[in-house]
């Protein structure tokens, strides 16, 4: 998965970059309405991006099904992934941290609705390996609602052992199943977390799995064969922040 500069776009996002992350944004491209815009004139002159007006070449770059809503920017993504040192350490700042690993998800929409869920119910990163898996694109930035830049996502190589090395630092690793030998309503999330989260179609691949401390499933009723990816790592991280979160 090369790391290349590309595309945000609508308002919304831009705005969660500025006050997030600015230094990720490189260039803004807007309409003439959205250069009117009091809100986003501010965020842009304190954060000294560089401005000019939307030109058809970049409309068609972003792609004709994108609502851009007058708004493109260019982001550079090296800036955007974040070391897993610096994931560690900042998750070392609550009690039972959760890190959530996405095992080669293919569907943006999946990963940036989990990426979302993760912000809303208080996970510390996000771990995504470089390989067989979608990354952070326009697509994912706005189905997270720009909450890509609210938490520190990685880039890992091995998964299997980024697991083994998350173990010796004393995360429990809940893996995602259908079938899953632990209810989730009897897991007790009271020590590090680290979920994982298989790829849509075939789940968690099974040397993966092995490694699993706890293989976990979501009961439901039987008229109901499967959760998407998105859906049920949203029901297990809101039973995790139920235990270890104060908002709630």
């Amino acid at each position: 998965m090369a790391i290349e500069k590309m595309y945000l776009y609508g308002k919304h996002a831009l705005v969660e970059a500025l006050l997030a992350r600015p230094e990720v944004v490189q260039k803004v491209f807007l309409s003439k309405e959205m250069e009117e815009d009091t809100e986003l004139a501010s965020l842009l002159k304190k954060s000294g991006v560089s401005i000019s007006s939307m030109k058809s070449e970049v409309k068609k770059d972003v792609g004709s099904d994108a609502v851009h809503q007058g708004v493109i920017a260019v982001i550079n993504s090296e800036k955007l992934y974040s070391s897993m040192d610096d994931a560690i350490k900042e998750s070392s700042q609550k009690q039972n941290p959760c890190i959530v690993l996405l095992d080669e998800l293919h569907d943006p929409h999946n990963v940036g609705a989990i990426i979302r869920s993760a912000v809303a119910f208080g996970a510390s990163a996000i771990l995504m390996p470089k390989h067989n898996q979608s990354p952070v694109t326009a697509v994912v930035i706005k189905t997270s609602a720009g909450m890509v830049f609210r938490i520190p996502i990685v880039l890992i190589g091995n998964v299997n052992q980024t697991i083994r090395d998350l173990k010796e630092k004393g995360y429990w690793s809940y893996g995602l199943v259908m079938n899953g030998s632990t209810k989730l309503s009897d897991a007790k999330f009271d020590s590090p977390t680290l979920i994982i989260v298989g790829n849509e179609s075939v789940g968690i691949r099974e040397k993966t799995l092995e490694l699993c401390d706890i293989p976990l499933s979501i009961p439901m009723d039987p008229r109901c064969e499967s959760l998407n990816a998105a859906t049920a790592t949203s029901i297990v991280l809101y039973e995790y922040s139920r235990t270890n979160l104060s908002f709630l």
